[in-house]
């Protein structure tokens, strides 16, 4: 089928009968299908008006196309400029459809005008949209001899117009497979002949029509270098088709760090909120308490509302909260009692008393943190029928749960999804990463979510020795003033990050709590403004990405996030032993997978861990 955007709009409230009839027959009919995409409702301005369709053609242009459900005995009088249309028994002035469609075309000119890479740079056309927008209008449920028999065929040409019959499974257009009727009868309603658009032509042409298509990233406060802005575009179009993609009942995503992951449930979000039903109740979830302010600013970019008919994010606990309608103690406490409050949660949604209400859709961020009984009382939650879409990193399994989908109810047989590349990390971070691992990464069906040339280079990651702890909290205060200052880093794109704990066989305590504490004192008496963001709850609710000061960040706090530069302080105190040594590699490979573009370790001891990355980079002692 050819390239639609929304993928359907069977479900979708303020779609016509007719509209989605239009749907349907353009889905089909444009031949060869890789050489078309289709948007519904596009926007082309601000003015709140827009066309019911907008077709590409890769040897065509843009093809207006405005649809009206009519029938020839609505149609009481016209001219050039209105119609008159009996509506519920009472006359009602339309504009023209041809002249409205017309009218988009002028607003589209405008809007691609304003883009350096749609104007033309042949000297007889200079500064002229380079891309023919043509026009038609279709009428779905009147015949070619209504059309015929009518007065406003002089108003409407016939080169212009689709009838019912055109739409039919056994007219002309659909029974030709090779699509040429399809392509001779639109290709008259063009200005100009064309000479196609690159394939970053095309994604932009996207984003201006489509921009439910794009997710923004939210911007970071602080002057600083976009590293990454055309690899997270390029990626991003990938994510909004996978999105879109995603079909009803349950799915699986599973990809590495920095594949996109958190991006597709921002854009599935996005798309049952605008496609769906009115009053579409969608629950986004995840582990991290750090990470649900971040997932709150991304919908809020698309201006998705957290209300009962929005998305409601929670962190997990939050979630058993709300559930049982008491206050919960989000961390300090031993395993007996998250798993008593998992016990009482599990039993309250079971037995349909939940403080609140099921949701039509569930997703689920982070997925590998939950437990067998945390992702049963996420499907109790969810009505019959409902999606329930789950993202996840096997690698970042940093509490070592053992999941069996089928057996608690997940049913994802052929509907899991594979990401490959990865946006976030330069290439040398990536392939120093899956070294640390001792693995190759490969997906089962592997999705290129953007092209090999797309790949970002970098320095490796920096390895640093040190005699004391001291000196490297003297380092660290100089090489970020450094770095924002010589290299452009933004403040708000760098990350100190630590780990404060101790590892027992099931469970970890925290120890160290001095060590962020004198980080934080000696990069604010050097003038770095600074956030702690693991200090405490508090802390971690009230974290914002965006704000122009430097992140201390504790290792399972900073799950889900990233960063530009992120220095990995402490490595050297983690000394794993042989029970929990695969949980802490995996602590590990976190903290290293949230740097994007700059890595630094600094250590004292070189211990059998230090030793393991020293020999991913090929140290020579």
């Amino acid at each position: 089928m050819a390239r639609m955007h929304p993928q359907d709009i069977a479900d979708y409230k303020k779609a016509t009968e007719g509209e989605k009839r239009v749907f349907r027959f353009i889905k089909e009919a444009a031949r060869p299908h890789k050489d078309f995409i289709c948007w519904y409702e596009p926007r082309i301005d601000n003015s709140g008006k827009d066309p019911d369709f907008i077709l590409f053609g890769k040897n065509l242009g843009l093809l207006i196309l405005e649809v009206k459900d009519w029938i020839s005995q609505q149609i009481i009088s016209h001219n050039p400029h209105q119609f008159t249309i009996l509506v519920s028994g009472k006359p009602e002035k339309l504009p023209n459809p041809d002249r409205q469609a017309k009218g988009y075309v002028t607003a589209l000119k405008e809007r691609l005008s304003k883009i350096p890479e749609f104007l033309s740079d042949d000297p007889r056309y200079m500064g002229n949209v380079k891309i023919p927008i043509g026009r038609m209008v279709i009428f779905p449920n009147i015949s070619r001899d209504e059309y015929t028999d009518s007065r406003f065929k002089w108003f409407i040409e016939s080169e212009s117009i689709l009838l019912k019959e055109d739409l039919e499974s056994t007219g002309e257009i659909l029974c030709d497979k090779s699509g040429k009727t399809f392509y001779r009868r639109i290709s008259k309603a063009f200005p100009f002949q064309f000479r196609g658009l690159k394939q970053t032509e095309i994604d932009k042409l996207s984003w201006v029509l489509w921009p439910e298509g794009k997710i923004d990233l939210p911007t970071r406060l602080g002057s600083g270098k976009n590293r990454f802005q055309r690899e997270v575009q390029a990626l991003d179009e990938s994510q909004a088709r996978l999105a879109l993609r995603i079909g009803s009942g349950h799915q699986i995503i599973k990809g590495p760090p920095g594949s996109g992951k958190t991006l597709i449930l921002a854009h599935r979000s996005l798309h049952l909120c605008k496609y769906q039903p009115e009053g579409k109740r969608i629950l986004l979830v995840c582990y991290n308490i750090a990470l649900v302010g971040y997932l709150k600013r991304l919908l809020k970019e698309k201006g998705i509302g957290s209300e009962n008919k929005g998305v409601q994010v929670f962190h997990f606990f939050e979630l058993c909260s709300s559930i049982l309608g008491e206050t919960i103690r989000y961390e300090n406490e031993d395993n007996n009692y998250y798993d008593f409050i998992i016990s009482e949660a599990l039993k309250r949604v079971a037995a349909e008393k939940s403080r609140i209400e099921p949701f039509d859709a569930v997703l689920v961020d982070e997925a590998q943190d939950f437990s067998n009984d945390m992702l049963r009382i996420l499907l109790e939650l969810l009505k019959k029928k409902g999606d329930f879409v789950i993202a996840l990193d096997s690698s970042q399994n940093l509490y070592r749960r053992k999941t069996s989908w089928k057996s608690i109810g997940i049913q994802a047989g052929g509907r899991t999804h594979h990401l490959n590349r990865v946006y976030r990390n330069t290439h040398e971070i990536f392939e120093f990463t899956r070294k640390f691992l001792g693995e190759t990464y490969r997906g089962n069906k592997q999705m290129a979510l953007f092209p090999d040339e797309f790949a970002l280079h970098g320095d490796p990651p920096d390895i640093r020795s040190f005699k004391s702890l001291e000196e490297i909290e003297a380092f660290l205060p100089e090489d970020i003033s450094s770095s924002i200052a010589q290299e452009d880093y933004k403040r708000s794109e760098i990350a100190v990050i630590y780990d404060d704990k101790v590892y027992g066989p099931d469970r970890f305590t925290y120890d160290n709590r001095a060590l962020p504490m004198r980080i934080l004192n000696r990069l604010e008496s050097f003038g770095i403004p600074t956030t702690w963001v693991s200090r405490d709850v508090r802390a971690k609710e009230m974290y914002d990405i965006t704000t122009d000061r430097v992140s201390l960040i504790s290792i399972h706090s900073s799950k889900g996030l990233d960063f530009d530069l992120v220095y990995l302080v402490g490595m050297d105190q983690i000394r794993p032993i042989e029970i929990t040594k695969e949980r802490l590699i995996s602590l590990v490979y976190v903290a290293m997978t949230r740097a994007k573009y700059k890595l630094v370790i600094p250590y004292v001891k070189e211990t059998e861990l230090i030793k393991r990355i020293k020999e991913c980079l090929q140290y020579r002692s």
